[in-house]
């Protein structure tokens, strides 16, 4: 009976560390999106109200409305490449990284704040500017 306690404990653990994981690696996920252009997986980690600043830009939108001015960006802008330049993670209800986003013919910087709300992280605002590299 104790290997069989074991190793429901063993399995519950396998089953769940991934999800609160995944707030750790939540940074790498969104840069895979933004080189994939999938704006649908990036709102999932919208908070409910967002701030935005596209390009000197700037209001505040609800999720389903900065949805679709990010795809409209990211249909604009396709992406080359899309590399972390920076990122913290050391503060417990706060997260921020910049972004250097290459597109076709320009270069962007993106960067994107996420706070805290109950258990998960959600981006409370994207700012998207252009690279003065």
């Amino acid at each position: 009976m104790g290997t069989s306690l074991f190793q429901t404990i063993f399995s519950f653990i396998v089953l769940f560390v991934p999800f609160q994981v995944q707030n750790f690696d939540s940074f790498e996920d969104i840069a895979s999106y933004l080189k994939e252009s999938d704006s649908r997986n990036i709102a999932a980690y919208f908070a409910p109200l967002i701030e935005m600043n596209i390009l000197n830009e700037e209001n505040e939108y609800s999720k389903a409305q900065a949805e679709l001015i990010l795809r409209d960006f990211l249909l604009k802008n396709k992406p080359s490449t899309v590399k972390i330049l920076h990122q913290l993670n050391s503060n417990s209800n706060y997260r921020f990284a910049v972004f250097s986003f290459q597109g076709i013919d320009k270069k962007f910087r993106i960067s994107i704040s996420m706070a805290k709300e109950g258990d998960s992280f959600t981006i409370k605002v994207i700012r998207i500017e252009y690279d003065k590299e």
